[in-house]
């Protein structure tokens, strides 16, 4: 019990300490608030407990499992923006942390992403992106359906400075996630939220929030 509260004391501690570092200026405009906020501070704090745990992404060496591999898609949409996502990933060779009831696993995930719109007369109506995101999962253990939470962000590219009317400044940008869903043997089924923006790099800094319906196949 007192480990327990100890890692959830690191948990919220790296969350605190990352709102606290996090400048104002690096909030996106025009996005969703509560799921954004979410997202980042999520994907920050987890990388924070990895590194505290010393466990991947954040030691060197070989990190992930070639023979744990996962093929995922999400499909959603922000608005008029529509959204394809397919992605690999590679399992990371350690748990993040593990306790008797549950855990903390993860993997590297390259992904593809397409994105379209349906708007007349903009900027520009359809793109790509390329992304690599640390997935960190949080999940009970010793179930036939296993419930878990997601967290995770890492660099995208865009394809183009616009997306739609909205001028991202930087193709550089970041794609933070969270995510809920559960697994039943090789599949997982969820809800998936993305945002995508430069995190102040560079302004304007408009955001882009994606919801989208998450669908992966481990092998």
């Amino acid at each position: 019990m007192q480990n327990s509260k100890n890692i959830f004391s690191a948990v919220l501690g790296s969350l605190i300490l990352s709102a606290s570092l996090t400048p104002s200026i690096s909030y996106a405009e025009n996005s969703n608030n509560g799921p954004m906020s979410l997202a980042i501070l999520g994907a920050i704090g987890s990388l924070g407990f990895a590194c505290y745990e010393g466990k991947p992404p954040c030691v060197l060496g070989s990190q992930i499992n070639t023979d744990k591999l996962t093929l995922s898609t999400d499909i959603g949409e922000d608005n008029s923006l529509k959204h394809e996502r397919i992605a690999i990933g590679a399992d990371w060779n350690q748990k993040v942390y593990e306790a008797k009831n549950w855990e903390v696993v993860g993997r590297w995930d390259l992904s593809f992403h397409h994105w379209h719109s349906d708007k007349k007369n903009i900027v520009n109506d359809s793109g790509y992106i390329i992304g690599l995101t640390p997935v960190f999962q949080y999940q009970l253990k010793n179930l036939s359906y296993t419930p878990f939470v997601e967290m995770g962000g890492g660099p995208h590219l865009l394809s183009d400075i616009h997306l739609e009317n909205d001028y991202k400044s930087t193709q550089f940008q970041f794609g933070s996630i969270f995510g809920l869903g559960v697994k039943r043997g090789n599949l997982e089924v969820g809800y998936r939220y993305l945002h995508i923006s430069n995190a102040g790099i560079e302004m304007p800094n408009p955001g882009t929030d994606i919801h989208n319906i998450h669908v992966g196949y481990h092998f």
